[in-house]
């Protein structure tokens, strides 16, 4: 169903031209799930977990897809509050945008928030498919917490962010 979604967006116009260059550039990388060398490692109480790269990254390099279930945006999965989700650009009947729901995704749900972040979420299009990849903003260094910024609206229901010690 999502594919369909998908191909019907293409079809009349409406997936992005950056969508679909990203996807076409990166088609190697997403069908792989590469990732760059990197680490998980715990931050503090209040964050929890950060996702580190254990090499140096430059500028414009794929960093990876966020990955998980794409299931529909449904109240339900507000409680307990899912901190997971990231939003999928298709709609359902009641034209509410699906999820990437990355629970059990892979590495780059430990991701977390940055007002100065290092890496720019962008949706690739590729077979029907939207991925959510990240992709370097700057240079990284080695041993540099990867960050990029969620957005107003991921903080509506949720305390506001505190500083990351990067």
């Amino acid at each position: 169903m999502i594919q369909e979604k998908g191909m019907d967006k293409l079809k009349s116009g409406g997936v992005m031209t950056e969508s679909l260059e990203l996807g076409e550039k990166f088609a190697r990388q997403i069908q792989a799930g590469e990732l760059p060398v990197v680490s998980v490692r715990f931050v503090n109480d209040q964050v929890g977990y950060g996702l580190f790269a254990e090499e140096e990254i430059v500028e414009g390099f794929f960093v990876g897809e966020y990955t998980g279930l794409v299931r529909e945006n449904n109240r339900r999965y507000f409680e307990p509050l899912n901190h997971y989700c990231y939003e999928y650009p298709v709609t359902d009947a009641m034209g509410r945008s699906f999820v990437i729901d990355a629970t059990q995704g892979n590495l780059t749900r430990f991701i977390n928030h940055s007002f100065k972040p290092n890496l720019k979420p962008r949706y690739a299009f590729l077979d029907g498919f939207y991925h959510c990849i990240f992709i370097a903003q700057r240079t990284i260094a080695k041993g540099t917490q990867l960050t990029y910024d969620y957005g107003q609206s991921y903080w509506y229901v949720r305390s506001p962010p505190q500083p990351l010690q990067t």
